[in-house]
């Protein structure tokens, strides 16, 4: 399974070869926005929820292409299935993580609603799975991993349980990141003698805002699966700014 070293390697790497990834942090500016988004639906204006998760997070940032004509729709959209979820339900999801998915923590009832959910976002127009991974992830960033065209066909060749992109597939997806998740915290605390958050550590260490260990799962998939395919890669590009000290010493541990 995934160790901490080879998340540490794709997080750094990403780091770079996205330049910071300047563009999630524009989305991240407004976090404050999209949680009070999830705690109130109906209290947010629908001209900024187009704005910051649909042009500016699934366009800007996750490189959806979704048409002008279709974003006004979108965010009309999710607005409404937020508020068809009981606030207990929306608090929970919200608490939730995806190591407690791989530690066997998610309730059948809360499993249930993450179904429902993928489905109904599903029936919007302009959302197919790509999108619906990615509203998923924004709104609740300690839970949902994202996928793409290219992790999708990445583990329906290598797992033959995820052979559909629909939400069967996703929540099969869902449990692999769950049991990834747990793996990099059970090697953290091995390797390093800790027991605090390896996903805190990581964002310490690289001298960014604090990330979830959800996002850190969706760069090292991105990484491996998308540009390298092997975390720590073999030559590290010689263009790249000396890594910390702390990555190197994990690099021979």
């Amino acid at each position: 399974m995934l160790t901490f070293r080879e998340l540490a390697w794709a997080a750094y790497v990403y780091a770079i070869v996205t330049k910071g990834d300047k563009a999630y942090w524009k989305v991240e500016e407004s976090r404050e926005f999209i949680d009070g988004l999830v705690r109130v639906p109906g209290g947010c204006g629908l001209e900024k929820i187009e704005e910051v998760v649909v042009k500016q997070f699934l366009n800007d940032w996750g490189r959806c292409r979704i048409p002008r004509y279709k974003t006004q729709g979108i965010a009309s959209g999710i607005a409404h299935e937020l508020e068809k979820l009981d606030r207990a339900d929306r608090e929970a999801l919200c608490a939730l993580s995806i190591v407690d998915v791989g530690a066997g923590r998610l309730s059948k009832e809360r499993a249930g609603r993450i179904v429902k959910l993928y489905d109904n976002l599903s029936l919007i127009n302009g959302c197919g799975p790509t999108v619906v991974s990615k509203i998923l992830f924004v709104l609740f960033p300690k839970l949902f991993v994202m996928w793409d065209g290219a992790i999708r066909a990445h583990w329906k060749s290598s797992e033959p349980l995820i052979p559909t992109e629909d939400r069967r597939g996703y929540v099969t997806f869902l449990d692999r990141m769950g049991e990834m998740a747990k793996s990099v915290c059970d090697d953290y605390a091995e390797t390093l003698g800790r027991r605090d958050r390896p996903e805190d550590y990581l964002s310490h260490g690289l001298y960014v805002e604090p990330k979830t260990l959800a996002k850190y799962l969706d760069e090292y998939g991105w990484m491996k699966i998308t540009i390298i395919g092997a975390i720590p890669p073999q030559d590290v590009p010689s263009d790249l700014f000396p890594p910390p000290e702390w990555l190197t010493t994990l690099a021979h541990s």
